[in-house]
């Protein structure tokens, strides 16, 4: 019998075909009310939260965000030394599993890939043959959209070119379908283009209160709200109008001023308490030792702390990181230093942590998906760039709601420590009016630095994907990296992440296809400064 290999992008499945989401250690991590015991529709899309990069997880933190994005981004402190640029090949090659495919074979370690569990949802959607279950079930399938478009997205900004509209069909048809690689930009037109319309569908639908009451005991993160679903889909629009704004200005300008202009039609995130996020309903995160030994004992990133939070009186500081163990003082990690240097002032306690109260023993610490600060520093960028609206509000408003969320974050750890003291006022006042982020006076470059040097620390080590994409695309904050020392071909950081070796070998004449860009320091297509 002839042996068929397929690539990951061809099964899209894995151990248990499709994460269901129940009686699982998930339920007891965070608020999951679908108690549905089934492969139906409505568990399936509960499912599809259970996602081991949104989650603040041990695996996805350990192997992959600080030891790689944190470094690329100096989010967190590292010591320098021989191949520090190189890339994780095996621990790269798990990322990119978790997008394609559901994994683990116990209740404890499953997780789904968001391509594996959207075509389980779209199965389960056709398997509906009356008009009454078709229409009332939809909401089901176009909020799973988003999800995916979102997940997706975030690949191509690592990787480029992807496998994505052929991924996964063997789930939905049956035929073992060896996909393509899709254009990133023509992906990224097509998810602009998707979210319009999914934005459209939700503000007309009108949908019977059988199948909203099951929509809302599913939903895991936005709890059925059709309003919250429009918010969530705009607010990704514009991240990625923004995103190709320097490769294609028009396009996003012509996209963004639509949205900024009429905000019943394309309302977005706008206070903290609309934030897109997986909520922790238990303590019990430390159990599985998951944020805790993913965060693990890192420094502080010296650029971050000594030369713009603490100068600058940002309240955030003490919510970020810990005062060291030699003086009671807050100190980063600097990169200029060479490796034995930096391990011997770590030995010395010279050094600040990641703050143990809102990070690594955090056991209610949320899923983060999009965020209301990352709108208003998108609406400043927007309105320096292009007018139409108020840039400076729009940046101190997310200066603002990344203070006041970072603090909620921080207040949420009943168990461990103290919270910290709240930032008051005249703190933020302080903040605001610093010559590090005042917003008043320079020229447009100098405040657009400011949007994107903020946005930067809003998002820190634990969205550090989106703290690349954006150093990348904006060349701010432009940071010093030390020379590697050895022999590495990476001397520097690469600009994006290389195919894991899998499906070079299993999807071969589709890989053939996109070798050519598949370096180290080939550029993404929207990053072009």
């Amino acid at each position: 019998m002839k042996k068929i290999l397929l690539s990951i992008t061809t099964i899209a499945l894995a151990a248990g075909s499709f994460i269901s989401c129940k009686k699982s250690d998930f339920d007891s991590k965070y608020y999951n009310p679908d108690k549905s015991t089934g492969a139906n529709i409505s568990s399936l899309f509960s499912g599809l939260y259970r996602n081991r990069t949104v989650l603040p997880r041990y695996w996805n933190l350990y192997t992959f965000v600080v030891p790689y994005l944190g470094k690329n981004t100096q989010t967190v402190g590292y010591v320098n030394g021989q191949r520090m640029y190189d890339q994780p090949l095996n621990y790269i090659s798990d990322r990119w599993d978790a997008f394609y495919i559901s994994s683990g074979s116990t209740a404890n370690d499953q997780y789904s890939g968001p391509v594996s569990q959207y075509r389980e949802i779209e199965k389960a959607y056709n398997t509906y043959s009356t008009a009454g279950d078709k229409a009332g079930y939809r909401p089901f399938v176009e909020a799973s959209r988003i999800f995916l478009y979102d997940q997706a997205i975030q690949m191509v900004d690592f990787f480029g070119d992807i496998p994505f509209s052929q991924a996964g069909m063997i789930n939905a048809t049956g035929d073992a379908v060896k996909p393509k690689f899709d254009d990133a930009s023509g992906l990224y037109d097509s998810v602009l283009t998707e979210l319009q319309r999914i934005n459209n569908y939700f503000d007309t639908a009108n949908v019977s209160s059988f199948y909203t009451n099951q929509f809302t005991q599913a939903d895991i993160a936005l709890h059925g709200s059709f309003s919250a679903w429009r918010k969530y889909a705009n607010s990704l629009r514009l991240r990625l109008a923004m995103r190709i704004s320097y490769v294609n200005e028009a396009k996003a300008k012509a996209i963004v001023t639509e949205m900024l202009g009429n905000p019943a039609k394309y309302p977005l995130i706008d206070n903290v308490t609309e934030n897109v996020q997986i909520t922790a309903a238990k303590p019990n995160l430390n159990a599985m030792n998951d944020i805790r030994d993913g965060l693990g004992n890192n420094p502080a990133p010296g650029y971050m702390l000594d030369s713009l939070m603490k100068p600058s009186g940002d309240p955030r500081l003490r919510v970020y990181f810990t005062k060291n163990k030699r003086d009671n003082d807050f100190h980063g990690m600097p990169v200029n230093w060479d490796g034995g240097r930096q391990n011997d002032s770590i030995g010395k306690y010279y050094f600040s942590y990641i703050d143990s109260v809102t990070f690594v023993m955090n056991n209610y610490f949320p899923g983060i998906i999009l965020t209301a600060s990352e709108v208003s520093f998108c609406k400043a960028e927007a309105f320096e760039r292009w007018g139409g609206g108020d840039a400076k509000q729009s940046y101190e408003n997310g200066i603002r709601q990344s203070v006041q969320y970072y603090y909620n974050i921080n207040a949420l750890n009943t168990e461990f420590g103290s919270p910290a003291t709240p930032a008051t006022a005249t703190e933020i006042a302080g903040l605001l009016a610093s010559p590090l982020v005042s917003y008043d006076g320079g020229t447009k470059d100098d405040r657009l630095k400011k949007i994107a040097i903020q946005k930067w620390v809003d998002f820190g080590i634990i969205r550090a994907d989106q703290a690349w994409a954006e150093m990348r695309r904006t060349k701010y904050p432009s940071l010093y990296f030390a020379p590697e020392p050895s022999a590495s071909t990476l001397k520097v950081p690469a600009f994006r992440l290389l195919y894991p070796s899998r499906e070079k070998l299993y999807n071969t004449d589709n890989y053939s296809a996109v070798e050519k860009q598949d370096q180290p320091y080939t550029k993404i297509f929207w990053d072009v400064r």
